[in-house]
């Protein structure tokens, strides 16, 4: 930096998005020391026929060149000297290559004016972020539930085999046909009759035969997966081409197939599973109000290039998924009754959230001196090496190869930092 400090004048403005623009004004005397530095980079590239490149007289290249190509360059190195300057001054470091707004020229006997703009990492004070007393959902499994989870199991171990004689069975599996009064024949319908989707149905067609025919009214249940038969009452003709019906194992089977000694053994393991998943979402609910509590305490303006790479990136994934479920944005937009416009600042506004809730983790971890030792993240990749069945020095290289420690050991700080949240800020209800 050879520029002279005191022929420097400038201010600071705020912008949004964690951007600042500095504005600045050199004084003409630093002028004719700037043209000087645009002659010796200029003629180190510029060949001028008649003359070795470096060894062009200056007046010599200023004719050849013109005198605003020597401004123009010289506007430039002043510019990159100042940021320069800015920055080892202010100690910042910039989170993006900054954006300039220089003039063409620089007329002899005044002084330059120019800006640039700088993205920043925000500075913010943390909000309240202990004793904000959330209550926690006291979780609780009952016997129905139980015996729920152990019949749905029962159901994935079960054959299902064809009935040949017979009749429609409670549990049964069909296949039905259905056609209209004026001859339209709907598409055929699987059914399963387990008293939870069409009660209504499965009292109609219990009792009939694989073959049977049976004319009756029905309701078609509001939100049924048909969306145009939802909520409409129709009389139809209804076949039931085919049934199935599901053979349990016995319980030695059963036993031995999800690895218990008994049947209270493994009604425990399942009370407990439903226990400890019941906590997880009860603690994920809780850690969300705590974010949201932190959120409104702290006031925090994210970079805006981090929220245009993120939202664009949410914006894909979205679209992506609406594909594969065979929509398009325009009909989930005509569905949800919200334009384009809305959902892009809904996008965005998800995007400044997911960053401000980062950044506030990040700031708790660095306030709370909350870190991850070497030892931890040996730790995580062999559970991650016992979870997959795979060697751990395998996993470890994997892991070293796509450069992804770093985002081990901030997922285990994150964890962490939301251990010590909930801890600070749980009531458990009575």
């Amino acid at each position: 930096m050879t520029i002279n400090e005191t022929n420097i004048k400038y201010d600071v403005e705020k912008l949004e998005g964690s951007r600042v623009k500095v504005n600045v004004e050199i004084d003409q005397s630093e002028r004719e020391k700037s043209l000087e530095k645009a002659y010796k980079s200029l003629v180190k590239r510029i060949q001028v026929p008649g003359f070795r490149k470096g060894y062009t007289p200056r007046p010599i290249l200023e004719r050849y060149l013109g005198n605003e190509t020597f401004e123009s360059e010289a506007i430039k190195i002043v510019a990159r000297e100042t940021l320069e300057w800015f920055l080892n001054k202010g100690n910042v470091t910039p989170l993006q290559d900054p954006y300039f707004d220089i003039p063409d020229s620089w007329k002899e006997g005044e002084n330059l004016k120019f800006s640039f703009v700088l993205e920043v990492p925000p500075e913010f004070k943390l909000g309240d972020y202990k004793g904000l007393n959330i209550r926690k959902e006291k979780v609780e499994v009952t016997e129905e539930e139980i015996n729920r989870v152990i019949e749905q199991i029962e159901l994935q171990l079960s054959k299902l085999n064809p009935v040949e004689e017979g009749q429609v069975e409670k549990g049964d599996v069909v296949y039905l046909e259905r056609v209209k009064e004026d001859g339209t024949q709907l598409p055929p319908m699987w059914f399963t009759l387990n008293g939870k989707v069409f009660q209504e149905l499965e009292d109609k067609i219990l009792g009939m035969k694989p073959g049977e025919e049976k004319e009756f009214e029905i309701t078609f249940p509001e939100g049924f997966y048909e969306k145009d038969l939802s909520g409409q009452t129709l009389k139809l003709k209804w076949k039931v081409n085919k049934i199935w019906r599901y053979e349990k194992p016995d319980q030695e089977t059963f036993l031995q197939k999800v690895g218990a000694h008994s049947f209270e053994e493994f009604r425990e393991k399942v009370r407990e599973s439903i226990k400890e998943e019941r906590e997880r979402r009860s603690e994920d609910k809780a850690f969300s109000e705590i974010m949201s509590k932190i959120l409104e305490n702290t006031e925090l303006d994210p970079p805006l290039s981090y929220v245009q790479y993120l939202a664009e990136n949410i914006f894909r994934e979205f679209v992506n998924d609406l594909t594969k479920r065979g929509m398009s944005l325009d009909n989930y937009l005509n569905e949800k009754g919200i334009t384009k416009d809305e959902f892009i600042r809904n996008v965005i506004e998800d995007a400044k959230n997911r960053i401000r809730m980062e950044m506030i983790l990040e700031k708790i971890a660095e306030v709370e001196n909350i870190s991850v030792s070497d030892q931890e993240i040996e730790d995580a990749i062999r559970e991650i090496a016992d979870s997959e069945g795979r060697d751990y020095e395998e996993i470890k290289k994997e892991i070293e190869k796509e450069d992804l420690i770093n985002t081990l050991r901030r997922n285990l700080i994150r964890e962490k930092v939301k251990k010590f949240l909930l801890e600070q800020n749980l009531i458990e209800e009575e």
